[in-house]
């Protein structure tokens, strides 16, 4: 019934919150290895590329002979996975995500690799951008504001920044830069 169907969906959100929470709190396990960024993007659209609805087109603009970067696999899935998440939410199921990864300079000057993840949404006003990355802030009615501390510290974690640029009415693109693999 209703009753049953609100008490289930609520004790879903809760958990999620609570790993959440659980995750923002905890210092990440780093395992750096030599990732390839073309595998890596391709398992994480896959999902994504297979849905039905057809509603959200992707662009995808990944070459295969990008250089490995240094990272743990784990932590830049899901730090990508959150920022992809973000953008889909943002087109609200119909709209355009474009993820594209070039060999670039870091601002330290290291060679690496820049994913870009944009999106087509409504984009933020620059107080709401300017906070985008503080804990407990968001722009959603949902979620805890976690998402993007977590995505930015793990993607830190493996040598690497985030960045965000966005304007009202035309969407948001999502900046990760990762340093190149030494082996």
């Amino acid at each position: 019934n209703a009753c049953t169907d609100t008490i289930l969906t609520q004790v879903r959100l809760m958990r999620t919150i609570a790993s959440e929470f659980s995750n923002f709190a905890s210092t990440p396990a780093v395992r750096p290895e030599a990732v390839d960024v073309a595998v890596l993007l391709e398992a994480l659209l896959a999902p994504y590329l297979t849905a039905p609805d057809g509603q959200v087109e992707f662009r995808r603009a990944v070459p295969d002979d990008l250089p490995r970067v240094s990272a743990d696999p784990v932590l830049a899935s899901r730090a990508l996975s959150n920022l992809l998440e973000n953008a889909l939410q943002a087109v609200g199921g119909a709209g355009v995500v474009r993820v594209d990864a070039v060999q670039a300079t870091g601002v330290s000057g290291g060679n690496g690799v820049r994913i870009t993840i944009a999106d087509s949404g409504p984009g933020m006003d620059e107080q709401a951008l300017a906070r985008a990355f503080e804990p407990y802030f968001s722009t959603k009615t949902s979620g805890t504001g976690l998402g993007l501390p977590i995505a930015r510290r793990n993607i830190e974690a493996c040598g690497g920044t985030v960045g965000m640029e966005s304007v009202a009415g035309r969407g948001t693109t999502a900046f990760v830069w990762l340093p190149a693999a030494t082996a």
